[in-house]
């Protein structure tokens, strides 16, 4: 292994004891005395890669928004019909929110972050890999589809849903059949359109 190689692996294991960490004990027990433990290295030599908790912070969304982006949008069809890519997202948001329970975690405690962090330049980064999502809104509105409301609200009416159905499965909270699953995900899908005869099952 060459000397750049190890300090990709280091920066690697840092990147990922923090995000371990940020999913079981959130921001504020997160230190970087722990992610120095976790990750096999000392304390000061996270400072070599980041030049602050911040900074390994922002570092860290930006590898979890990549990845959840490239998994979310592996294999969707932008010219499928809209209730087609509604079922394909919230059928992969939801395998994507089970298999890897991490993501989810991390998911809640980003969507809580303290203020003091540089939160316009994590909008920012989630508005260019999100991009398709929003639009997918857009093209329902323009359509006459779905109703016209601001993205953030559509999504939280399907696909936060989804996302608090997870985190409740996961924490055995509930445990959704099949049949309780299709019928939340169409009326999801309800909730956002116009009305019923235009919003049918198209396609």
């Amino acid at each position: 292994m060459t000397a750049s190689d190890k300090q990709g692996d280091k920066e690697h294991r840092i990147l990922e004891a923090t995000e371990n960490l940020l999913a079981l004990y959130g921001f504020h027990g997160l230190s970087m005395q722990l992610v120095a433990k976790e990750a096999g290295v000392a304390a000061g030599t996270i400072y070599r890669y980041f030049e602050s908790k911040t900074a390994l912070i922002l570092a860290v969304h930006r590898k979890i928004v990549e990845e959840v982006s490239q998994a979310l949008f592996d294999g969707y069809d932008p010219k499928a019909s809209l209730h087609q890519r509604f079922n394909f997202l919230w059928d992969r948001s939801w395998l994507l929110f089970i298999e890897t329970p991490q993501l989810l975690r991390c998911k809640f405690q980003f969507d809580h972050l303290p203020a003091e962090h540089d939160l316009q330049r994590m909008r920012e980064l989630e508005a260019h890999h999100f991009a398709p999502m929003s639009d997918f809104w857009e093209q329902g509105i323009e359509e006459g589809v779905f109703k016209d409301l601001p993205h953030e609200l559509l999504s939280s009416l399907t696909f936060e849903v989804c996302f608090g159905l997870a985190y409740k499965q996961l924490t055995l909270i509930l445990t959704l059949t099949q049949s309780q699953m299709q019928a939340t995900k169409d009326a999801c899908w309800q909730a956002i359109c116009v009305a019923p005869s235009r919003s049918g099952h198209l396609d």
